[in-house]
């Protein structure tokens, strides 16, 4: 039986930004991991019907292994169900109402006890691109404050909007939240690896579906070395790369005498640093950055890195107190 949390990932945004689309999107594109999604309504999912197997109550399963449920009561026992499952779910996605906060979805994930069965990876918001930067749309404010905890933002619809309305919403959204990451695309269209740390997740696989905005395409870099990492290095360095990057994902050597290796993963503004032995193929550190196509160069990466890595030695971690958990969250096994 499968054991440890199982990775979350929290999709909010306002009525009619394209959220269905995007779980559409993630199903289609699910190439045989096993995927549960929690929405509100299956009426609508535009599943299409060859990959339903089964209907259960309120689940679907799919023969692609996912499974969809309908949230009617508490969100959190349904993830106890799933959880129950077996085989379990590799990963859970839920999709939030319309109107309501996500943030307030996410608290429900945020205690010890409730993290030992899924941990919370992302909070991904979606955008309308066309209705949100209208001025005469009344809820637009509503929209805009759905995103404000977000980790990465999709600005969807971006095929409706037009490329002149594009940087206004953009710098709009970068006032609301800084530090998160902005995707754009149309469709719902976003590549799993952006939004998922999936063990079969490479720069391979990143590839875009479909016919997808030429302003959405991207690249991927590579950084490595032989340091040991301390975790207020390692946390400036997550900080001072560009926005435009959304990923990243690789196995760090750190400063530590226990537990000397680290899993990192990164999406949109939330990573977390898993505590763990070195895998056998692992030989040096070796980071994976996905971003947008020029967002930057190796050579910049390795800049920041080690910037931060000589800093980080002549400040030390005062007691490895990571001050911002949401750039950096610590996991002990």
């Amino acid at each position: 039986m499968s054991t440890g949390p199982i990775p979350l990932t929290i999709i909010g945004g306002f009525l009619g930004s394209g959220k269905t689309s995007l779980v559409n999107h993630i199903l289609d594109q699910a190439e045989g991991a096993r995927i549960a999604v929690l929405v509100n309504d299956f009426g609508a999912l535009n599943i299409d019907a060859k990959l339903i197997v089964a209907v259960e109550g309120e689940t679907i399963s799919l023969a692609n292994g996912c499974v969809c449920c309908t949230i009617r009561d508490d969100l959190l026992s349904e993830v106890v169900k799933l959880a129950a499952r077996e085989p379990r779910p590799e990963r859970i996605v839920i999709e939030t109402s319309g109107v309501s906060r996500p943030v307030a979805v996410a608290e429900t994930f945020l205690t010890p006890a409730v993290q030992a069965l899924a941990t919370l990876e992302a909070l991904v918001a979606v955008l309308d691109a066309e209705l949100t930067v209208d001025p005469t749309a009344g809820y637009a404010d509503l929209a805009f404050d759905q995103i404000k905890t977000a980790d990465l933002v999709v600005i969807n619809k971006c095929d409706l909007a037009g490329s002149d309305a594009l940087p206004a919403l953009k710098t709009a959204v970068r006032q609301i939240v800084p530090r998160a990451r902005l995707w754009e695309t149309s469709f719902g269209r976003v590549p799993l690896d952006l939004l998922f740390a999936g063990p079969q997740a490479s720069a391979e696989r990143a590839e875009p579906t479909g016919p997808m905005l030429p302003h959405a395409a991207f690249g991927s870099w590579v950084y490595r070395d032989r340091a040991a990492w301390r975790f207020s290095a390692l946390q400036a360095a997550i900080e001072a790369l560009p926005k435009e990057i959304y990923r990243a994902k690789g196995f760090l050597r750190l400063a530590l005498p226990d537990k000397p290796w680290g899993e990192l993963q990164m999406t949109g503004r939330r990573s977390w640093l898993r505590l763990r032995p070195r895998p056998s193929e692992v030989t040096e550190n070796e980071l994976l950055f996905i971003g947008s196509a020029n967002a930057t160069s190796e050579e910049e990466i390795t800049r920041i890195f080690d910037a931060a890595s000589r800093e980080g030695e002549q400040i030390g971690d005062q007691g490895h107190q990571v001050a911002d958990l949401r750039s950096l969250s610590l996991i002990l096994d």
